[in-house]
Order: structure tokens, then sequence, then C-alpha cells
């Protein structure tokens, strides 16, 4: 019998991460974020003919962004030396003018 167990963030891995391991990661966002979401708003305005559908889906798409960032954000304030990262990590904030600025209707 096999059993499935939710993963539980607050238990800690056999191994922990270190910050060589989310460096990457990190560094890769801070570098492309804003032009991906660029992206993505120039393909919902080529992709819908209904604006407002369009519009709800990339908030909805950009809010789960949101959600997944500040939860990797949390966890890297968890790891042994993850400080060292905070010049690199985007501000919650500035996403969120991101999210607000492409939300806007005409």
């Amino acid at each position: 019998m096999v059993s499935f167990e939710a993963e539980d963030p607050t238990s800690s891995p056999d191994k922990p991460i270190t910050v060589a391991e989310v460096e990457p990661l990190v560094k890769d966002f801070a570098s492309r974020w804003k032009a991906a979401i660029e992206l993505m708003h120039k393909d919902v305005i080529t992709s819908f003919s209904n604006f407002l559908c369009g519009m709800e889906i990339l908030r909805a798409a950009l809010t789960q962004l949101l959600l997944y960032y500040t939860r990797l954000s949390d966890c890297i304030k968890r790891i042994v030396g993850g400080s060292a990262l905070n010049k690199d990590l985007v501000s919650i904030s500035s996403i969120m003018y991101e999210i607000r600025k492409y939300s806007r209707t005409f």
C-alpha cells in the first residue's frame, strides 16, 4: 500500500537547502520578471477578443505569481545565510506595482 502525505512546509528536509542552490533561481527571476510580465500582457492583448476576460486571466496569473514569489522569499529567509540574497530579491511591492500597472483597464 502506498500512502501519500501532503508536503508540510514547516518540516525540514533531510538535507537543508543552501544559498548556493537557490541563488541561480533568485538571480534568474530578478533579471527576467519584468519582461515576462510585459510579454504576458502583450499575449493577452493579442490572444483574447474579450479584453475584460483576458485581463481577468492575466490578473489571476500575476496574483498566483506573487503568491509563489512571496512563498519563495519567506523560504529564503529561513535558509542559513539567506540574507546574502536580499540584494537580489525583487521586492513584493515592485511586483505588486507591475501587477497594478498591467491590470488597468482603459
